[in-house]
């Protein structure tokens, strides 16, 4: 049997149904998102499981886990089904209020916490139909995850690429420090670089290893801080400053939504620089420069507001 063959009895709407039920991990939840029953769904399934020979998904409590065979197939799936999509709307002129997809976008908590909300106001207003799936991948994994399409685009500090990938500048943040507002410093005006160095501090990375910016800044001058704690997160950062005389070296753009002092960093280190990344396959496609341009429209009044501030 040729692949023609196989392509010839196999319904393609199955690896809609495949997509859906990976994403949500949920029979009901899928029929949901498919506008379909659920015996429609379990039916549909079971169709697929009978052609690839693989039971694809078993239960765990609440939640279908996919098994290995499902891992393998997702990327080349996404990828076909968005090969197809791109297909079809290349001749359509593009509307993105009526584009229903899931947009899956890899970023850390401060593009989430940075652009996000203005993100989904954008998506609520002008495309309603498209949703938003977040998580931080391991930096290394991007490359290969854009390029079997199981994410559309990722937002992580200027990273090595490769020519399957595409990438522009998205924002760039000078690295402030923050201490409670009942710290024994907020009282000052600035903070000298004594200050800064005999302090405790907080240091935020999803990295296990490794300082961040500004231990640039000070290896540059022989120089290293006393990190106390260690965060995965800059919101747990921000709360466990109110309740510590720590400090934490944050972008400004952070440190300006959370109550606390601010001060210039007492030295110089380079800024934050964070690019937008996405796969050559999908960059001429109508939908991924219609995303591209709103992201960096919103980036932009951001940066226009601070200098206004």
């Amino acid at each position: 049997m040729n692949g023609y063959d196989v392509l010839r009895n196999f319904d393609l709407n199955l690896f809609v149904v495949f997509e859906v039920i990976y994403d949500t991990g949920n029979l009901t939840q899928a029929a949901g998102a498919l506008n379909k029953t659920q015996p429609a769904i379990s039916n549909a399934l079971a169709r697929l499981r009978q052609s690839v020979g693989d039971p694809l998904f078993v239960n765990s409590g609440k939640r279908m886990n996919p098994t290995a065979r499902a891992d393998e197939l997702i990327g080349p799936v996404r990828k076909a089904l968005q090969l197809f999509q791109n297909n079809l709307l290349q001749d359509q002129e593009f509307n993105p209020k009526e584009i229903r997809k899931t947009i899956r976008l890899s970023v850390g908590d401060i593009g989430e916490t940075i652009f996000l909300p203005r993100l989904i106001g954008l998506l609520r207003e002008k495309a309603p139909n498209i949703s938003l799936q977040i998580f931080q991948l391991n930096r290394r994994a991007i490359p290969r995850k854009l390029a079997t399409s199981e994410i559309d685009f990722a937002v992580d500090i200027p990273i090595p690429v490769d020519d399957g990938l595409r990438q522009m500048p998205l924002l760039s943040d000078v690295q402030v420090v923050a201490v409670s507002k009942t710290h024994p410093l907020a009282g000052k005006t600035s903070l000298s670089l004594t200050e800064y160095l005999e302090g405790d501090h907080i240091h935020v990375s999803y990295r296990r290893t490794g300082g961040g910016v500004a231990d640039v800044g000070l290896s540059q001058m022989g120089m290293s801080r006393n990190i106390v704690v260690r965060l995965q997160h800059h919101q747990a950062g921000f709360a466990l400053l109110k309740q510590t005389d720590m400090l934490l070296s944050a972008p400004s753009n952070l440190a300006k939504l959370h109550d606390c002092k601010v001060f210039d960093l007492p030295f110089s280190a380079p800024n934050l620089d964070m690019n937008l990344y996405w796969h050559k396959s999908a960059d001429k496609t109508a939908l991924n420069t219609w995303f591209r341009s709103g992201l960096s429209k919103l980036i932009q009044e951001l940066s226009g507001e601070d200098r206004a501030g």
